[in-house]
């Protein structure tokens, strides 16, 4: 598995209903409980609808999803807005 990935998803409710899913299953994968992974994937959901509530039809959010050797991170970026989510994962794999 690569380390860190890029996601472009659109901001269309069918669309946005994957991404707290892959940051669920990425905080999984790299060593988290199912609770991290629901606090993942919980706060990625919290960004990306906040985002959506004032994007018009057709926008698009990059995410950009890395671990490190505490945790792993999401960068969600919607033109110039910036936010970064976060899990601590004590069995982190580095």
């Amino acid at each position: 598995m690569t380390d860190a990935f890029e996601m472009h998803v659109a901001l269309e409710a069918p669309y946005r209903a994957i991404v707290p899913e892959v940051a669920g299953r990425y905080a999984e994968l790299w060593g988290g409980s199912a609770a991290d992974g629901a606090a993942l994937a919980a706060a990625v959901k919290s960004v990306i609808d906040r985002i959506a509530a004032d994007a018009r039809p057709g926008a698009h959010a990059d995410l950009a999803f890395r671990p490190d050797a505490t945790g792993v991170h999401v960068d969600v970026s919607f033109g110039s807005h910036r936010e970064s989510v976060s899990v601590a994962i004590h069995a982190a794999k580095s």
